[in-house]
């Protein structure tokens, strides 16, 4: 499948979860509702992280992953949970005690 197209469902699914997000503020009373596009670290969010899993898609595609449009829409959906998995795997470099 074309790498074009895989990034695509990618974005859609992590575009989806935030749709999905977004259809729960709706429940709040709208004076208590928080700030969504009108603060542009809440548009960043939105869009970006969409973005990221259509990077990271990308990145198993290129790795020689052979992936289905499902597999790259879950890849995308899980996108911010992959990264905060990965990120933490890296040990914490903190201060040593020389004795």
């Amino acid at each position: 499948m074309n790498i074009f197209i895989i990034t695509l469902f990618a974005f859609f699914g992590g575009l989806a979860v935030n749709f999905l997000s977004l259809t729960e503020i709706r429940t709040i009373a709208k004076p208590d509702r928080p700030e969504t596009f009108t603060d542009w670290i809440y548009s960043l969010w939105f869009f970006g992280v969409p973005i990221l899993g259509a990077v990271l898609a990308y990145a198993y595609k290129c790795s020689g992953t052979d992936l289905s449009p499902i597999l790259s829409i879950n890849i995308g959906a899980s996108a911010p949970l992959i990264l905060k998995a990965m990120a933490s795997a890296v040990p914490q470099i903190g201060t040593r005690k020389i004795d």
